[in-house]
């Protein structure tokens, strides 16, 4: 496995590469201004497999549509929101502690036609019809982790804060009479809905302030029967 550490990697881009990332190992580097597997096409997606990310800090970038299998990230700061556009995961942990991340199913936001993003729904949908399971996030100290369109039963998860919320019971509405003050679970449960998801995965991330508020709205989901009762 190759290996750099300490290194900066500044404006990288891999654009319609259709390029394969494999048994590297990154330990204390930092990444900015940069972006992995920027394509409309899901034939010339980047893959990234057995690659290792550790104690490293990333600025202004952006995981486009990847394909991303057999990875460890264990500690990330993240200065910010790094989101994921369009990628699927496959044997990927998340541990220790990391900033900020939101992953979402859509590709080149507010750019991409109704066609191209219906090409990667496609494509991804059969990805994960072959995952035994796509993350493992049970020992990850998070800031913030929005996860959308990610199979719930593809999660390794920690149960007593990382929840999940099935379609059907969230469009019974029961989530609405709860006091969920402090939280932000009510939009989250509106944002999963509009999305026409069957499932979703709450996170209370540990590292956030509210970390408090957050795990008492989840066990109020629970206990009204909206979240999964595990």
């Amino acid at each position: 496995m190759r290996k750099f550490e300490g290194q900066e990697f500044v404006q990288w881009f891999d654009h319609d590469s259709a390029a394969m990332y494999t048994n590297v190992e990154f330990v204390k580097c930092r990444f900015e201004s940069s972006g992995l597997s920027i394509t409309r096409d899901p034939k010339l997606r980047a893959i990234v497999r057995n690659v290792r990310v550790i104690k490293c800090e990333q600025r202004g970038c952006a995981i486009d549509s990847a394909v991303i299998e057999d990875a460890l990230v264990d500690g990330l700061k993240t200065n910010g929101l790094l989101q994921t556009w369009g990628a699927v995961f496959k044997h990927v942990t998340l541990r220790g502690k990391i900033g900020r991340i939101m992953v979402s199913p859509f590709i080149s936001p507010g750019s991409a036609t109704p066609e191209q993003q219906r090409a990667f729904d496609e494509a991804n949908a059969r990805y994960y019809a072959d995952v035994d399971w796509a993350l493992d996030i049970t020992e990850a100290e998070f800031e913030e982790f929005d996860l959308r369109r990610v199979p719930a039963y593809l999660v390794r998860r920690d149960r007593e804060t990382q929840v999940v919320v099935k379609r059907e019971n969230a469009m019974r509405g029961e989530w609405r009479k709860l006091d969920l003050s402090g939280t932000y679970w009510a939009s989250a449960l509106e944002g999963f809905l509009q999305d026409g998801d069957p499932d979703v995965v709450l996170v209370a991330g540990k590292r956030q302030k509210k970390f408090r508020d957050l795990l008492d709205g989840l066990k109020k989901l629970r206990d009204a029967g909206v979240a999964e009762p595990d």
